[in-house]
């Protein structure tokens, strides 16, 4: 039975034992709810509020604060739109009878969001929110949920502040955060500190005076500790106050600061790739400051001394040989982990691998060896008809008579490649992880921070592209990741001093494009031929992937983004930014756990 053929009433789902319920959970949470009451049989009302419990929940969007559990190309999950009305209704006057915070805050959310509750029911989401998230903050759980539960709260509060209506809930909250923040600005990990503290100066929680000693509190705090990135993250946090309040004397000092963090990370690394990306970001926030004219030429000396030692750091991983009767299993295996960062690296790092170029190549020109049907050339069609590329027969471009040829070939074999690679490894192995961890946008921020592969302020493109991915929408993660990537290999060329503009005879600049970033040497030095080889074949070649050409025009359905290339290339930006967290991640966890001992033995 659909969720749409679903009809309960109030007296169905008041005869559910919710204490039974509570005590077969291991935390109070959505996607233990969830399973719970998706184990209790035969009742449509334990499964209506399985199906409510199965959305995540997205706190920074107001108006649609819940998401399917999954996205694929013919189908996703739930989302509350499907809800039948009745069953809305019956969800809506049961919102009283609910003792569960977390349960009673979903389904008042959901009733208010799908407007067939009152203003009331928004009164109580808030009030449950806040209640669902002490009780989560006193049962230790990752404080992303509560920050989640908190934020949600707070963004619903900010609509009713008028006096006629509930400006106490905000009063409430407000009060609650500012606590929470003096009380855990100085932990081990302040990221709920710090998390709270942004949502505060979004909403217009403490004024900006409060928000900006705090920040500046945590950020030196992290600083004497040698945490830069944390540090950062607070002075980033205290900028954005000195902003509002227009105060140009202070965000120089605050950009000062910045700079300071990004050269001691850099010194942390040592040299190499990440700390000539520390010292480039140290330059753009020095150039805020006026008269460092002369510190900025220092420091790009500096960068180039790093760079020398950048070359190949990104070809530090690489997986074993796999069986292809065994790849599932192996993937499944080799992504597990301790936490959500350990399974992230080993799905981007070792559970696939870009494809080898130079064997790519070797086995065309074999495949060519024993046929002929290469010589009589061919035409490359698009899913509309539309001939996009010809192979001349017998012979082609470059040095290489046949070059036409064999790259035709390697192209089709790089397509086989990478629908192994993401049938038998990626797509399990992503899977796993989707089971064990619930995405969120804040833990992949403080991931993918200072990474050498992101420039400053584009972090967010890339957190929302993976998140997207991880959660199955490969159509909204291509439109979002696609133009990134050739940004970022702009960001790659500058990192290692070379300028990717042209300068025209009338004083004005172009900025490189794709095709002359893929083929420029720096880049190919720093990322190596594979990566690069892989982003040519899926972005721009006309017979395997050319997803930037059709997704920029508009060619491609919506169908296309959850083939094969779009979520090969999805993975493979995956793959370039946890690279270089290999060694944070040797130092933190055990590569030769149980499950790699047993992927070695079976390759």
């Amino acid at each position: 039975m659909s969720i749409q053929e679903i009809e309960v009433t109030l007296e169905d789902l008041q005869s559910i034992d919710q204490d039974q319920v509570v005590s077969s959970c291991k935390k109070v949470i959505y996607y233990e709810l969830e399973t719970a009451f998706g184990n209790i049989k035969d009742s449509s009302a334990a499964k209506l509020l399985s199906a409510s419990c199965s959305m995540h929940l997205k706190p920074e969007n107001t108006k649609a604060p819940f998401s399917p559990k999954f996205i694929m190309q013919d189908r996703r999950g739930l989302i509350a739109s499907d809800f039948p009305k009745v069953s809305l209704i019956a969800l809506s006057d049961f919102c009283p009878f609910v003792k569960i915070p977390e349960l009673k805050a979903r389904i008042a959310d959901i009733s208010w969001v799908m407007k067939v509750g009152s203003i009331g029911h928004a009164y109580m989401a808030i009030e449950a929110y806040l209640e669902s998230a002490k009780n989560l903050l006193d049962d230790g759980v990752s404080w992303i949920y509560p920050a989640e539960r908190i934020e949600r709260a707070l963004r619903l509060s900010c609509m009713f502040r008028r006096d006629n209506q509930r400006p106490d809930l905000f009063e409430n909250l407000s009060s609650f955060i500012t606590s929470e923040v003096n009380t855990k600005k100085l932990d081990d990990s302040p990221f709920y500190a710090l998390r709270l503290l942004s949502l505060s100066h979004e909403c217009g929680v403490g004024g900006n005076d409060w928000i900006l000693n705090v920040a500046e509190e945590i950020a030196q705090a992290r600083f004497e500790l040698g945490d830069t990135r944390t540090a950062t993250n607070a002075w980033e946090c205290a900028l954005n106050s000195a902003n509002s309040d227009r105060n140009k004397s202070k965000q120089q000092k605050i950009w000062r600061e910045i700079a300071n963090c990004h050269i001691k990370d850099a010194e942390i690394h040592g040299g190499g790739l990440i700390a000539a990306g520390c010292i480039l970001k140290a330059i753009d926030a020095l150039s805020k400051i006026p008269n460092t004219r002369q510190e900025r030429l220092e420091l790009y000396e500096t960068m180039r001394d790093h760079q020398i030692e950048s070359l190949h750091q990104l070809h530090e991983f690489s997986s074993p040989p796999q069986d292809i009767s065994e790849i599932v299993h192996q993937a499944k295996t080799t992504v597990q982990g301790k936490d959500f960062f350990d399974m992230l690296f080993r799905l981007g790092v070792l559970v696939s691998r870009p494809t080898d170029i130079n064997k790519l190549k070797d086995q065309a020109i074999d495949q060519m060896k024993n046929s002929f049907a290469w010589m009589f050339g061919g035409t490359h069609i698009d899913h509309e008809g539309i001939t996009v590329a010809t192979v001349p027969s017998g012979m082609g471009l470059s040095d290489n008579p046949d070059a036409s040829a064999i790259w035709a070939t390697m192209m089709k074999n790089i397509g086989i490649d990478h629908q192994l690679a993401v049938q038998g490894q990626i797509r399990p192995a992503l899977d796993e992880l989707m089971i064990q961890h619930h995405v969120s946008e804040y833990a992949l921020e403080s991931i993918l921070k200072n990474n050498p592969f992101i420039p400053y302020g584009h972090e967010c493109f890339f957190v929302k592209g993976i998140a997207f991915g991880l959660e199955g929408d490969f159509l909204s993660a291509c439109h979002i990741l696609i133009p990134q990537v050739e940004n970022s290999l702009r960001y790659v060329a500058r990192s290692q001093g070379e300028e990717p503009t042209t300068l025209h005879g009338d004083g004005t600049q172009e900025r490189s494009g794709l095709k002359f970033l893929l083929d420029h040497p720096v880049i190919i030095e720093v990322l190596g031929q594979d990566i690069v080889g892989n982003i040519q074949a899926i972005l721009i070649d006309k017979i395997y992937g050319d997803l930037r050409n059709q997704m920029s025009h508009g060619y491609m359905p919506a169908g296309h983004f959850f083939g094969v290339a779009p979520v090969f290339l999805w993975w493979l930006v995956l793959h370039i930014v946890m690279l270089p967290l290999g060694t944070h991640w040797k130092q933190n966890y055990k590569p030769e756990n149980a499950a790699n001992k047993a992927i070695k033995s079976d390759s």
